[in-house]
C-alpha cells in the first residue's frame, strides 16, 4: 500500500471505480422465508455439507415461489448478508428446455467457457465426486424428490477482466449440483462456496466491446487505473444458489434465478456493492441466454464433436492458433491505445502464445473462437481446417 493513503481514502477511491450504472433501481430485501430456505440450500455444499440426496423440495416452496413470481421492474433484490458478504439476485427466462441446458452446461464434452465466454477465462473440475470422477450426464437421469440425481466436487476458475477495474482472479469453489423435480417439472440447483481467498487480482484488458469476448491477460498484479494500478485486491469469499426451473407451459422454457454473495477488495475491506454483483450476473445471464437460445445450437452432437476435436489438438497446433489470435488482438489493443509496442511484446513473449499461457488457456481461446464462428460473430482466426478434420 502506498504511504499516506488511509483505508477510508482507499475505500472512497475504490467505490468510485466500481460504480456500475443501475437505472433507477431500488434495493429490496427478499422475504424472510426466502432467506431461511437459502440458508437451508447452502447446507448441501462445502466440506461440511449434508448429503445432497437428503435435500427436501418441500422445504423450498418459498424460494421457488419467489423465483416464479412476477417482479417489480425497478427492484434490485438481495438476500441477507451472512458473514459480512454483500449480495444480489438476478433472473432471466431461457427459451430452451432443461435437457438442452444440461447438455450445454454440465456435459463432460462441453467446456464451461462455451456458455460463459464473457465471464470465464477457464474452468477446471479438480475433483468430481461421481462415478468415474467425471461429470455425470444428468440429462440421462430422472432426478425425483425421493431420489435426486446429484454430484459434488471442486472447481478451479479464472474469470475474465472486470468491466471497470480490469482485474481478473483465480479461485476455487466447492460445488454441489442437484437435479430433482417440483410439481412434476425438472428443477436443478447449482450451489457453490468459495474455498479460501483467491489469488491476487491481476491486470486484464477488454479489447473492443465486451460483447466481442476478446480479452488479454497480462499476469501483472494490480488494477488498470491510473493512480492505484498497484493495488493488491482479492476475492475474499463468495457463495451462490442458482435455480433452474422448467416452465409448465408447452414452450418448455426454463427460468434461471441466481442468488450470489461476495466479498472482494483490498486490505481485508469489502469494496463490493449490490449493484456490482447484479451487473456481473447480468453480464453472465445475457450472454448465456444468447448462446443457448441460438438456432445454430440445435445440433448438439455436432457441437460436441467439434469441441472434442479442439480438445484433442496437439499442443503445437493449439499454440499456433492461439498465437494467431493473440497477434491480432495485440494489434487491436495497440490501435485502441490500450498497449504500446513494448507492452505487447512483453505480454505475448517470444513464442507469441501469451505470457504464462497454459494448455487450458489455449483450449479456451480456440473454443471461444469456434463459438463466435458458430454464432456468426466476428472472430480472429480461421478454424475451417480444424472443424473439417473433425467430420
Amino acid at each position: 500500500m502506498k504511504p499516506g493513503l488511509s483505508h477510508l481514502t482507499l475505500s472512497f477511491i475504490f467505490s468510485l471505480l466500481w460504480v456500475t450504472p443501475v437505472q433507477a433501481m431500488t434495493e429490496t430485501a427478499v422475504p424472510a422465508q426466502v432467506n431461511s430456505e437459502l440458508a437451508y440450500a447452502l447446507r448441501f455444499v462445502g466440506p461440511d455439507r449434508e448429503n445432497p440426496a437428503s435435500l427436501s423440495v418441500e422445504r423450498l416452496h418459498g424460494l421457488i415461489g419467489f423465483l416464479e413470481q412476477a417482479k417489480a421492474g425497478k427492484a434490485l433484490f438481495h438476500p441477507e448478508n451472512p458473514k459480512g458478504l454483500v449480495s444480489a439476485y438476478y433472473e432471466t427466462d431461457v427459451g430452451r428446455d432443461m435437457e438442452h441446458l444440461l447438455r450445454l452446461t454440465y456435459s463432460p464434452d462441453v467446456p464451461e467457457v462455451f456458455t460463459a465466454p464473457s465471464t470465464l477465462r477457464r474452468a477446471d473440475w479438480t475433483r468430481v465426486e461421481a462415478d468415474g470422477g467425471k461429470l455425470p450426464r444428468l440429462w440421462e437421469r430422472r432426478g425425483t424428490p425421493e431420489a435426486p440425481a446429484h454430484f459434488t466436487g471442486v472447481e478451479h476458475l479464472v474469470n475474465t477482466p472486470d468491466q471497470t477495474t480490469g482485474a481478473y482472479y483465480d479461485y476455487d469453489l466447492a460445488r454441489t449440483v442437484i437435479l430433482t423435480r417440483y410439481q412434476g417439472r425438472p428443477l436443478l440447483l447449482s450451489l457453490s462456496k468459495q474455498t479460501g481467498v483467491s489469488g491476487v487480482g491481476r491486470k486484464g484488458l477488454i479489447v473492443g466491446p465486451d460483447e466481442r469476448w476478446d480479452y488479454l491477460y497480462t499476469g501483472e498484479t494490480g488494477l488498470n487505473h491510473f493512480g492505484i494500478g498497484w493495488a493488491k485486491t482479492y476475492m475474499y469469499d463468495s457463495c451462490s444458489v442458482a435455480l433452474y426451473l422448467e416452465s409448465p407451459t408447452p414452450q418448455r422454457r426454463v427460468r434461471l434465478g441466481v442468488f450470489k454473495w461476495l466479498s472482494a477488495g483490498w486490505s481485508g475491506i469489502n469494496m463490493v456493492k449490490t449493484e456490482h454483483i447484479h451487473a456481473g450476473l447480468a453480464r453472465y445471464g445475457a450472454t448465456f441466454k444468447q448462446i443457448v437460445e441460438h438456432p445454430k445450437l440445435t445440433d448438439l452432437q455436432g457441437v460436441e464433436r467439434h469441441l472434442k476435436a479442439i480438445q484433442s489438438l496437439p499442443e503445437p497446433r493449439l499454440k499456433q492458433i492461439a498465437a494467431d489470435y493473440l497477434t491480432q488482438l495485440g494489434k487491436q489493443a495497440r490501435q485502441r491505445g490500450l498497449l504500446n509496442a513494448v507492452e505487447t511484446d512483453a505480454l505475448l513473449g517470444a513464442d507469441q502464445s501469451g505470457k504464462g499461457t497454459q494448455r487450458g488457456d489455449l483450449e479456451s481461446i480456440v473454443v471461444i473462437e469456434y463459438l463466435k464462428k458458430l454464432l456468426g460473430r466476428p472472430h480472429q482466426v480461421d478454424l475451417t481446417q480444424v472443424l473439417a478434420d473433425s467430420q
